[in-house]
């Protein structure tokens, strides 16, 4: 092991004192500046924007790289001290065949047309901001780093869409407030893209190789003129109440409660935010999505509450991303082991950047809960930008949320990234160490690993090692499989036929090989995908081939009253998936699959539709159904002790159903519910939120669980919500 760690260096090394120089300038575009603000309602007919530079130089990169866009394209920008106002006009000749068949605040617009901008705000060529708007003036935001596009990201920036005889146009505003930059930086940089989704076209202004997604800043253009941005004190005040009622017989709980709360956020420096919530309320949440869980591991769900979420890609890690070893994962903080809130008094958040370092510091005070007593809970994290586009750095942890036993935690990772060592190419590669230490625990607290990636659209691949030792315990972390050396790989070969009634046809092989630390093998897996047919407006067929291979040391309980046996077991499957474009009024998403699972056999059928009869409307259902056959396993006695084996059959079965009503793009009313056979139970939330202006928001929430045993249908936790938050900038 200690040879192979060598070669993971050595080509570290290697990579890392490669890095050609850019082979020519990138565009530019300039910022007028300007006096008077124009008004954001999406008609471009302010006479401010005459002031300003007209951007049209957009080159094709789907279907036909490097051709000249079919229609054309002009983005003005102009900006005062205070926001960045960018204009937007997309020429049409047929403004009815425009796609616009959404509208909610954060929706997923790339199915529809849509205009994308990218800022790297501090010019690095690794960070930026994602701001992306549709004809209906639906708006979606995100930040990103190298390794993460926190999606969830909710910034206070302002947008008109409108579709007239000429096409469709757009006004943005984006608040220098909402952004981190460095105070008097003269040049950002820049990417934009339109997408003219009838006709499956991306239309982009800097780096138009296919191989390159928008959000690799490492080839962007630049946007200059932007000396004079001011943050004012740059001091956010966002006080909260939230009025709540629970109701719950089973727990004996009826209570109301008014819960007031209050977040700030302070600029030490344009690039450096301190944030302090004081009682936190996390009431407007979205319920996360249950899943079905068929392993012997825990299952990983993302974070979703906005303090977490700012800023929360500096703290990322060595390019783990949603699995088995993370050092940090947010979510461990303010829940308890059932994932229910635990209060959070007052905590505090330092992130930003400062010169080439990406600063991370957050220190949150948790109440006691059940057994666990209250504790204080730090997290640091410290990079440096390093050659063009890399990073390495240090992040620590001390504190265990769900325990009093002591933790902390030292990582040290080096992220590498280049979009120049090969032509219109990317390469990636990471290396990490960790090391918990945990208080009655001696050893074997160490894990390490990395990874070597090629991104790229028509031959992508990805080498990864990882290995964790028996006592590794991250408590701020997720770790749901110590004791273990894993090994995963996948490729994918991508042709893209010319004049085709087919966008892409992909071939992919991925893989995955765990041992335990002596190099047993515990678990294997190998997917096969000949073909993978996508349409020129994405509709998708394929169909996947499985094996799997999975070492049982004691009794596996997947279902309650029985364990499958100790045992190797080998299993084959093949499964197919029919998938209809986004962009079509009514979605079918259909996945079938059957094959052997351990010492019997199973099939799974997942039917999903989605309606949108209009922008206004989003009507879905899904059911996720697996039925299992002639397994064998050993039965639990009713005393609890294990008995002889037998033959059983088992079905989990998941239900969700989703209403959307968006009224406007700022008014929307989601319903959302969910059903699963192995709690037996039904949970609904319905919320109405209401963004009177981006900052200043109210929400209604009902919370209703519904237990369904023995087939009745017995109201459970009954939990009404309204909260306000309002938002002051100073």
């Amino acid at each position: 092991m200690a040879a192979a760690r060598g070669q993971w260096v050595l080509l570290l090394v290697a990579l890392a004192l490669a890095v050609p120089a850019r082979a020519e300038p990138p565009p530019r575009a300039t910022v007028a500046f300007v006096t008077e603000r124009p008004e954001i309602d999406g008609a471009l007919d302010d006479p401010v924007w005459r002031q300003a530079t007209v951007v049209d130089d957009f080159t094709q990169v789907e279907p036909a790289e490097g051709a000249p866009p079919t229609f054309r394209t002009e983005v003005r920008f102009v900006s005062d001290t205070d926001s960045l106002f960018i204009a937007f006009r997309a020429y049409d000749p047929d403004p009815g065949a425009i796609v616009a068949n959404l509208m909610a605040r954060d929706a997923f617009l790339f199915f529809d047309d849509n205009f994308t901008l990218i800022l790297d705000t501090f010019h690095d060529r690794r960070n930026g901001y994602f701001f992306q708007v549709n004809p209906n003036g639906g708006r979606r935001d995100a930040t990103f780093t190298p390794q993460r596009f926190e999606e969830n990201w909710d910034g206070i920036w302002y947008a008109k869409a409108r579709i007239d005889d000429e096409g469709w146009t757009a006004e943005i505003e984006i608040p220098f407030k909402t952004l981190s930059f460095r105070s008097g930086s003269n040049v950002w940089g820049l990417n934009m893209t339109r997408r003219v989704r009838r006709l499956n076209e991306d239309d982009r202004w800097a780096d138009p190789v296919i191989q390159r997604m928008l959000i690799n800043v490492g080839q962007a253009g630049e946007l200059v003129g932007l000396a004079h941005a001011d943050q004012g004190i740059g001091l956010d005040v966002v006080p909260a109440a939230a009025v709540r009622r629970i109701d719950d017989s089973d727990g004996d709980i009826h209570e109301t409660k008014f819960e007031p709360s209050l977040d700030a956020f302070y600029r030490l420096l344009p690039s450096l935010t301190a944030s302090l919530t004081a009682n936190t309320d996390f009431a407007e949440t979205e319920v996360d999505e249950r899943q079905v869980n068929l392993t012997r591991f825990a299952l990983f769900f993302p974070e979703k509450r906005d303090f977490f979420l700012q800023d929360s890609g500096i703290f990322n890690f060595g390019g783990l991303r949603n699995e088995n070893g993370i050092p940090f994962f947010s979510r461990r903080i303010g829940l308890d082991a059932a994932g229910e809130p635990v209060r959070l008094p007052v905590g505090g958040k330092i992130s930003g950047r400062v010169g080439r370092f990406n600063i991370g510091a957050l220190d949150i005070q948790q109440d006691s809960h059940a057994n666990v007593d209250s504790q204080n809970i730090v997290v640091g994290r410290v990079s440096a930008n390093v050659l063009a586009e890399s990073t390495m750095g240090i992040l620590v942890t001390h504190g265990d949320p769900l325990t009093n036993v002591d933790n902390s935690l030292v990582g040290a990772d080096f992220n590498y990234r280049s979009t120049t060592l090969f032509k219109n190419k990317t390469v990636t590669a990471n290396a990490w160490t960790q090391y918990s230490s945990t208080s009655g625990t001696e050893d074997q607290q160490g894990a390490w690993g990395g990874q070597l990636s090629y991104p790229n659209d028509i031959v992508h691949w990805r080498l990864k090692f990882k290995e964790i030792q028996e006592n590794f315990n991250p408590a701020l972390g997720f770790v749901n499989r110590p004791g273990i050396r894993q090994y995963d790989g996948n490729w994918r070969y991508r042709i893209r036929p010319q004049h085709s009634i087919f966008r892409t046809i992909d071939q992919k092989i991925a893989g995955s090989l765990v041992t335990d630390r002596n190099d047993v093998v515990q678990t294997a897996n190998l997917f096969y995908t000949p073909f993978e047919l996508a349409t020129q407006i994405d509709d998708v067929f394929n169909i996947q081939l499985a094996h799997l291979f999975d070492r049982i040391d004691e009794p596996f309980f997947v279902v309650p009253g029985y364990g499958i046996p100790e045992g190797s077991y080998h299993f084959t499957s093949a499964i197919t998936t029919i998938r209809t474009s986004r962009n079509r009024k009514l979605r079918v998403y259909t996945t079938i699959g059957v094959g052997g699972f351990y010492n019997g056999w199973g099939i799974r059928v997942n039917p999903k539709l989605e309606w949108r009869p209009s922008a206004h409307w989003l009507l879905a259902a899904e059911l996720d159904e697996r039925r299992f056959y002639d397994m064998e396993g050993y039965e639990v006695l009713p005393n609890g002790s294990i008995g002889p084996i037998r033959s059983f059959d088992f079905v989990r079965r998941l239900i969700r159903v989703r209403i959307n009503i968006n009224f406007t793009p700022d008014l929307s009313w989601k319903t959302f519910a969910q059903y699963d056979n192995a709690s037996d139970s039904i949970s609904i939330q319905s919320r109405l939120h209401w963004i009177i202006v981006e900052g200043r928001e109210i929400f209604l929430v009902l919370g209703q669980d519904v237990d369904t045993a023995d087939g009745d249908f017995r109201a459970g936790r009954t939990e009404p919500v309204a909260k306000i938050g309002w938002t002051l900038r100073f």
